[in-house]
């Protein structure tokens, strides 16, 4: 019912073993025995080919390469995830195992992004098959990831978070949102331009962050985030939008602290391409940190730091418990 696409690793070009541990994983997530082995790899080949290779034996390392590939690409998630990874493997990686028992917040992140990542728009992956979500599920899932974001970007100012984009958790409209926020600190004043559009939404900004100060004044780190997880994820960069448009428009006196451009998506982003990401969007909290992020928010909440949204979470993960048993029917 998981289909691995066989064509994004025709012979020529660097395998993606990303969607090839992306595979395995939903495979285990979905499996009665909690379980999935490297070798599922080889055999999704086998399964899909349509041709005669010339050089048979060549074939094979292939696919045993992508297999192997694939099981080191999710030793090291697991290495950068440490336990906000809901998967574990062995150690010559040949099974990979789902760990359900107490699902944390960041594993529950970390599934939900693994859905977000393979919808039909994306990927084939899920396909057509029972398991693809709904629509009316796939607005819920983004729901649950911009609430999973607002704790991650709490974690990573280490102080209070908003979730600001539309619709906001608190049915709040756009300026009154926008008035309780900036009442935290002095820095700044909500008044919208006259030229303003009518009816906002969100500004394009989902996510607002700051970093504790005691004094309220100007100068602290704040962030704005844009949570995007769609195919188009590029095609939204809050960087311009927050720091030439956004106080311009909304304030009667913009604020002086500058704003960190963050950019919040639920997809695991190739090295090689990571810089160009960052050079383009701002900073980005994906699917290998984000997780781990959202663990992190639990000791500030702890505290009575405010993370807005962090109450909704539960929904979250009785979502992912539920869905899972969509691949035992």
């Amino acid at each position: 019912m998981v289909y691995l696409p066989i064509d994004e690793f025709s012979h020529g070009k660097v395998p993606n073993l990303d969607l090839a541990a992306d595979y395995l994983e939903l495979k285990a997530f979905f499996s009665a025995t909690y379980q999935a082995l490297s070798k599922d790899i080889v055999d999704a080949f086998e399964i899909s080919a349509d041709e005669d290779y010339k050089d048979v034996d060549d074939e094979i390392k292939f696919r045993e390469d992508v297999a192997n590939g694939s099981a080191l690409r999710i030793q090291a998630r697991q290495r950068i995830l440490k336990s906000s990874y809901p998967f574990d493997v062995d150690e010559d990686g040949s099974v990979i195992s789902y760990t359900p028992e107490g699902l944390t917040y960041g594993q529950a992140a970390y599934l939900i992004s693994l859905v977000l990542s393979h919808l039909r728009s994306i990927t084939p992956m899920l396909g057509d098959s029972d398991l693809h979500p709904s629509d009316g599920e796939v607005r819920v899932l983004r729901q649950h990831f911009q609430y999973f974001a607002t704790a991650a970007m709490a974690a990573e100012m280490g102080g209070p978070a908003w979730s600001f984009g539309h619709p906001r958790p608190d049915g709040s409209g756009f300026e009154e949102k926008l008035t309780e926020i900036w009442s935290h600190f002095n820095d700044g004043q909500v008044q919208p331009d006259a030229s303003a559009p009518s009816s906002p939404k969100d500004g394009q900004v989902d996510v607002f962050a700051r970093r504790l100060t005691r004094d309220r004044l100007p100068g602290f780190l704040f962030a704005a985030g844009q949570v995007a997880t769609g195919a188009n994820w590029k095609d939204k960069p809050v960087r311009m939008q927050a720091q030439d448009v956004f106080e311009k428009r909304w304030f009667v006196r913009p604020p002086v602290t500058r704003f960190i451009a963050y950019h919040l998506i639920p997809f695991v982003r190739d090295d090689s391409e990571f810089r160009d990401d960052v050079l383009n969007l701002g900073n980005i909290l994906h699917r290998l940190r984000l997780p781990y992020r959202v663990d992190e928010a639990a000791d500030l909440v702890e505290q009575g730091i405010a993370v807005e949204a962090y109450d909704l979470l539960n929904a979250a993960v009785d979502w992912v418990n539920d869905y899972r048993q969509r691949g035992l029917a």
